[in-house]
């Protein structure tokens, strides 16, 4: 997907905050691999949180950048763990911001999903799915763009000081990233052919002002 001028002075923002980040992670001490009840997470603004447990957790891999959503993400969310007693939270992946652990997880009740349910219902679009992988390695690509030359020295001067095992981990198999991700596209089409959330007529602006189309 090609950039618009709008969307790619709000990448700048945002790697200029990345590499000022990067450079002061720190490893959490604790394991994010164990699945868990969703029903034991808290939520606000799209971050969820669980007694007695510093890590900060995360449905969708770009939450951390605040991009467009519609209505109110944690109502939907809070809705849909009360109607699946039943459902697990199972760890995708996780990356290290200051001191917190930011762990992407994805959370099921049999074949239904809460995450492709987000994209099925319009409240955000299906590139927010990508995991902190996928997001690590797009941002090294974007800013091979020539309208980022600017800000590519500390970006990479931020990437060569984080040593490896702060890096953004996937904890499940790729083919397995790769089945989740092809459910997100099918939910995006439908969203996108019935305009539901941000793929109404009403957000069209600023849709197309965060790069999409």
């Amino acid at each position: 997907m090609e950039l618009t001028t709008r969307a790619a002075k709000r990448w700048a923002r945002v790697v200029a905050t990345v590499a000022g980040i990067i450079s002061l992670c720190a490893v959490a001490s604790c394991n994010a691999k164990e699945s868990f009840s969703p029903s034991d997470l808290t939520f606000h603004d799209g971050f969820g949180s669980r007694k007695e447990d510093r890590r900060t957790y995360v449905l969708t891999g770009c939450c951390w950048i605040r991009g467009i959503r519609f209505g109110d993400p944690d109502q939907f969310v809070t809705n849909w763990i009360n109607q699946h007693p039943q459902a697990t939270a199972a760890p995708v992946s996780k990356m290290t911001l200051m001191s917190d652990e930011l762990v992407y997880v994805l959370v099921k009740d049999g074949d239904t999903s809460l995450n492709v349910d987000l994209i099925r219902a319009g409240i955000y679009p299906g590139g927010a799915m990508a995991d902190m992988v996928d997001n690590d390695d797009h941002l090294t690509e974007v800013m091979k763009k020539p309208e980022l030359a600017f800000a590519r020295k500390e970006f990479e001067k931020g990437r060569a000081e984080t040593p490896q095992e702060h890096r953004p981990k996937r904890f499940i198999l790729d083919e397995d990233y790769r089945r989740f991700l092809q459910q997100v596209i099918e939910a995006e089409k439908k969203a996108r052919a019935e305009k539901r959330g941000v793929w109404s007529d009403a957000m069209r602006e600023e849709r197309e002002a965060d790069g999409y189309r």
